[in-house]
């Protein structure tokens, strides 16, 4: 907290709880020429008491939870990319690094891809969007997976068969989705929660999207939801899908976003 305090990096909510965590990468951060690299990156977070679903895994680009060691205690942090800040190397040598906190291999990994998102991600079409907001698919999609959000790794979409088609006539999009998730100390236990998860999303979209009178898929025609094991999911299966990310990003600037600092 020396180093925290004398450089003014407190959390703006949550002083107290504040956790800042160096991002830049260690080969950036070991060069000792300060004229190639002279700043330290790093983000101003907090500990919080308990995380949330929708914000494990990277799911959500600009809010991130993820479980780390506090003087041997399991802890969950809260890192927010508008935190980012830039420090000199110089003014951090003076301070010896803090042994109290640690993140394990996965949870390290879990970090480099949710900054790796942040500015690679992937786009769906904005009337597909639109359609997910106007029948509040998104919001309720969010709704299901929050309490179940850390057995989740990723969610996959699988619109159009990754072809780009002219919906303006009103046709449905077609969407396949995967669940995927790691399997665990209880491969069985966590296998049926998320099967839940499954029938919960397939129930919501023939609740928004499928008129039963008629007999048919209005907006977008779910054709299938799946959950599989990070063991069996290959990656040439992983690169024909896109991944979808928990957030709400849309065309209103005043609409509520997932990731927005609280």
């Amino acid at each position: 907290m020396d180093a925290i305090r004398a450089m003014g990096l407190l959390h703006s909510d949550e002083p107290d709880s504040t956790c800042v965590v160096i991002i830049s990468h260690d080969c950036d951060l070991a060069n000792d020429d300060l004229q190639i690299e002279p700043n330290v990156e790093i983000i101003v977070g907090r500990h919080l008491p308990k995380g949330d679903g929708n914000y494990y895994w990277a799911k959500a680009p600009r809010t991130l939870h993820v479980e780390a060691q506090k003087n041997g205690i399991a802890t969950v942090v809260e890192l927010v990319a508008t935190d980012k800040r830039s420090i000199p190397k110089q003014a951090l040598a003076a301070f010896t690094p803090d042994t109290t906190h640690s993140f394990d291999g996965k949870s390290l990994s879990v970090l480099r891809s949710w900054l790796e998102i942040r500015y690679n991600r992937a786009a769906f079409p904005d009337t597909f969007v639109n359609r997910l907001i106007q029948s509040k698919v998104k919001q309720h999609l969010a709704k299901i997976v929050e309490p179940v959000g850390k057995l989740l790794s990723a969610i996959y979409f699988d619109v159009d068969g990754g072809n780009e088609i002219d919906h303006s006539d009103g046709s449905p999009y077609v969407l396949k989705i995967v669940l995927a998730y790691p399997p665990g100390d209880d491969p069985e236990r966590t296998a049926d929660e998320v099967d839940k998860v499954e029938a919960a999303i397939t129930n919501l979209f023939a609740e928004k999207h499928f008129d039963q009178a008629a007999g048919i898929w209005k907006g977008i025609a779910l054709m299938g939801c799946m959950s599989i094991s990070e063991d069996d999911l290959t990656v040439s299966k992983a690169r024909l899908l896109t991944q979808w990310r928990l957030e709400y990003m849309t065309l209103k600037a005043d609409d509520y976003q997932v990731g927005a600092a609280g």
